[in-house]
């Protein structure tokens, strides 16, 4: 449950492209702290960077010095807020975390959710796989997401990450969730260390792209959903292979690399 290099590369270039929602309402799975490849100095002169309106960027200064120089065990956590802060303009975020800070919301992601508010974007940083009923974050995700809005999942990719959680998860689980619940997707693979982050156009690329060789140890994907403009009930995926959602050189990858 951290903000890392990938996430903040990937969150950066979406902001500068216009995709991010102005003024968002932030939901966390799992309270993000700052995991620390990123220096909070490039966090500052982003700050400087990115925010045009001059007491704007003081604002947002002056949080990050306050948040840096913390020396309480909310201290990454508070820097991480100052990111929320920049790149989606709120000023406030509800997480839901059973181990976080005081301020989260206390409940067993294992079971739904009764909230009173959907949320502009929704985020899963590393908290899924920690889950044994992940299959509910998927699920309670949507249904808090406005239409329209961002769901963000970061997490281990196929291999590595030895006991880091209960699962690993594999590509054709996000196509396959796209696929069923009618998203928009962004989707990408990469390392923390030492960094690389590569984007992906389709489910075909990313196979041909292991098949290759070309897939680092520790793997970490970003899968980036975009909600349908119209609400829509959670569609539980079937496997694409299974239910014929895959092109024919899908198919062949999957036989070849069993």
């Amino acid at each position: 449950m951290a903000i890392s290099r990938i996430t903040y590369t990937v969150t950066r270039t979406f902001f500068q492209e216009g995709i991010l929602p102005k003024d968002a309402a932030v939901l966390e799975f799992g309270e993000a702290n700052w995991y620390g490849d990123v220096p909070t100095e490039t966090l500052l002169e982003d700050i400087g960077t990115l925010i045009e309106d001059p007491e704007e960027r003081d604002r947002l200064s002056a949080r990050l010095e306050t948040a840096v120089a913390g020396e309480t065990e909310t201290r990454p956590f508070d820097i991480a807020k100052v990111y929320y802060d920049l790149f989606y303009g709120c000023r406030e975020v509800t997480a839901i975390d059973l181990s976080g800070t005081d301020a989260c919301l206390r409940h067993d992601l294992n079971h739904p959710l009764d909230l009173d508010t959907a949320f502009d974007v929704t985020i899963n940083n590393g908290t899924a796989e920690h889950v044994f009923n992940y299959g509910q974050v998927f699920a309670s995700m949507h249904q808090y997401t406005r239409p329209g809005g961002l769901m963000i999942h970061e997490g281990p990719l196929i291999s590595g990450w030895v006991d880091h959680g209960f699962v690993n998860f594999q590509p054709t689980l996000f196509f396959d969730l796209a696929r069923a619940n009618n998203y928009d997707m962004w989707f990408f693979a990469g390392a923390a260390n030492p960094f690389e982050i590569h984007q992906f156009p389709d489910r075909d690329a990313v196979l041909e792209f292991i098949k290759a060789g070309k897939l680092p140890e520790n793997a970490m994907l970003l899968a980036i959903f975009r909600k349908n403009a119209e609400e829509s009930e959670f569609r539980i995926p079937f496997q694409g292979y299974y239910s014929g959602g895959i092109s024919d050189e899908a198919r062949k990858s999957w036989r070849s690399m069993r």
